[in-house]
Parts: C-alpha cells; sequence; structure tokens
C-alpha cells in the first residue's frame, strides 16, 4: 500500500507529464475509473417516491447510469456500506461488466448502520491506487441517504459533525475530512480541486457524484403542540431536519467542487425526475425525439454537472449523448392506441 507522501508525489508526476506532454491522449488516459457506492443501511428501507423504497430508487438510478453510452471506456468498482465498514463486491481491477455489476446492485439488501465517512474515504482510496501513475478519469458514485453515524474511531476521516453549514466546515469534522479526500487525497490537507484553469487534467479531481435520498417533511411539524412528550418529540424531529438539511448542502458542495452531478431525491421528487431514464433528456419519462433534438441542439457544447442532456456525465453533449437517446428510444412511453 502507498503512503500518503508517495501518493501525493505519484500525483505530482503525473500532472508534470501531462503537461510536458508526456501523457497526452494515449493509451494511459483511454477509460473512466467509477466506483458505485451504495448505502445499504437500514434507513434505505425507508419509502422514497411513492411506492418506492430508498434502496429501489438507488437502484434503479444507477441502472440507468450503467445503460448511458460513455465516450471512453469505463472500469467500474462496487461496494455497499453498512455496519461499520465498506464491502467491496468488485474492485476496480477486476474490470467487471456493467451488467454484472447491475446484477450485484440488484441483490443488495438493506440493514445496519451508517459508516458514511469511512467508505468514501476508503472508495477515494481505492481508486487513487489503481494505476496511480496515469492520469485517468476517477468518478465515485455514491447512493445515500446520508446520516453518517458508525465510522470507527481510528478511521482517518472520522469525526463529529460540522457545527457550520457548508461551505465553511468545522475543522476536523467528518464532512471537512471527507471534502479534503476528494479535492486533496488527504483527509487533513484543504486544498483546491485541481490547480489548473478549467478543464483539469484528467485525475487531478476526484469526481463525486451524489444521489441524495432523504425526506423533505418535518414528522411532527405544525401540528405537534408545544407540551410534554410532544415537545420533545418535536424538538428530535428539528434537530433530524437540520442535519438532514446540512447534509444536503455538504453533499451538494462536495459535487459541484469537485464538478460532479449532485440530485436531491425527496417523496415530493416527481417520478421521471427521481429515476430519469437514460435518454429522457427533458425528464418526462419518455425517451422519443424530443429528447433528439434537445440533444442535437446542445451538441458539442460543454455543459454544467447535472445537464440532462449530458447523461454520461463528461460535461460535454456529445455523439455518446446522442447514442443513449438511440439506444433507449421508445423507453417508458405509452404507445398510441
Amino acid at each position: 500500500m502507498r503512503t500518503n507522501t508517495q501518493r501525493r508525489f505519484l500525483s505530482q508526476t503525473a500532472v508534470a507529464l501531462a503537461c510536458a506532454g508526456g501523457l497526452s491522449s494515449s493509451a494511459a488516459m483511454a477509460d473512466e475509473h467509477v466506483l458505485i457506492l451504495l448505502d445499504v443501511t437500514a434507513s434505505m428501507s425507508q419509502q422514497s417516491v411513492p411506492g418506492k423504497s430508498r434502496l429501489q430508487v438507488a437502484k434503479e438510478n444507477i441502472n440507468n447510469f450503467l445503460d448511458t453510452v460513455s465516450p471512453t471506456p469505463r472500469r467500474y468498482a462496487f461496494w455497499r456500506f453498512s455496519g461499520t465498514a465498506a464491502t467491496p463486491v468488485f474492485t476496480i481491477d477486476q474490470n467487471r461488466t456493467a451488467a454484472e455489476v447491475k446484477a450485484a446492485v440488484n441483490a443488495s439488501v438493506a440493514s445496519g448502520n451508517t459508516p458514511l465517512a469511512h467508505s468514501i474515504c476508503a472508495g477515494i482510496d481505492h481508486l487513487l491506487n489503481f494505476l496511480p501513475a496515469q492520469l485517468h478519469t476517477k468518478r465515485v458514485y455514491l447512493a445515500t441517504d446520508g446520516q453518517e453515524n458508525t465510522t470507527p474511531t481510528t478511521d482517518q476521516c472520522y469525526g463529529p459533525y460540522s457545527s457550520t453549514a457548508w461551505p465553511t466546515l468545522s475543522v476536523g469534522s467528518w464532512q471537512w475530512k471527507v471534502r479534503n479526500k476528494a479535492c486533496t487525497g488527504l483527509p487533513n490537507e484543504p486544498g483546491a480541486c485541481g490547480d489548473f484553469p478549467p478543464p483539469y487534467p484528467d485525475g487531478l479531481t476526484m469526481i463525486v457524484d451524489v444521489d441524495h435520498l432523504f425526506t423533505d417533511t418535518i414528522p411532527f411539524g405544525a401540528d405537534a403542540r408545544f407540551d410534554g412528550a410532544e415537545d420533545a418529540e418535536r424538538t428530535a424531529s428539528l434537530t433530524a431536519g437540520a442535519s438532514l438539511n446540512a447534509d444536503a448542502a455538504f453533499f451538494q458542495g462536495v459535487s459541484q467542487e469537485t464538478r460532479g452531478r449532485y440530485a436531491g431525491i425527496t417523496p415530493t421528487t416527481p417520478p421521471a425526475q427521481a429515476t430519469p431514464l437514460p435518454g429522457d433528456a427533458n425528464r418526462d419519462g419518455c425517451v422519443n425525439v424530443s429528447d433528439r433534438s434537445l440533444v442535437l441542439s446542445l451538441y458539442n457544447k460543454p455543459v454544467p454537472p447535472g445537464t440532462p442532456s449530458d447523461f454520461n456525465r463528461n460535461l460535454v453533449v456529445d455523439a455518446s449523448d446522442h447514442q443513449t437517446v438511440v439506444n433507449n428510444y421508445g423507453r417508458g412511453c405509452i404507445a398510441a392506441k
């Protein structure tokens, strides 16, 4: 295993080579390394959109991502997390197919607590340690309902909840450490997410995509009475609601800073937006000629993270996005009678 010093040296060496033209568009940059990190804790069995649990929605979105067309080959790793640690199902060096990853994702069940900080940071290390002297796009795709609670105290990213909200995170908090880990590779060393003007060289920044499945309602809200046990319940509920809002701000902030995509999914999210089909650029639940037109209207244009037409999330609407529409044409549509 490489030390932090070695990892930093290798990263700096790779950047120097890239700047000198030593790693341009060679085979060393030919693929994207993606870790799919799925929360399978007990709370993921709670309802998300009507008729579906959070875990079901997470699975559908992962499957839909796996159905997108990438302009470069992808290598996949798949981990689940619950209890006190993440469980690698497939590692990045195994180079499993999208179909194999889908099968493993769909077989996942929910139980246990949430070692969220540990799982994200261990997953980032897993990607950084694979071909570290080459410049590959590195992406963590996290599906979670948040609420860190069981990262071991000895873990590199263990810490209390931040007492302040994003972007001003408390030094030493687990959020502060996870953000640093994604941007610099070191949990206790803040730094910019990429030191070059955009577009950043691949591999300099860990891209973090987040599907955040949470509730946007407070169970004991306006109709709760301010006395006795109900007052205590209301206080606990408001505290939980504040924590969820802080999680949402944190996940969204980290995704934006690393040029990733954030999706906040709650029970009131429209179904076509909660689990958007690959190829559905207008998010109406049907892949048809309108989606093709939207893709062509942005063709070869750079777009910000989260643009619906950028199905493969490479920040450009390109031929691969058009092919995603073609591959899924007619999906979700109701045939005219």
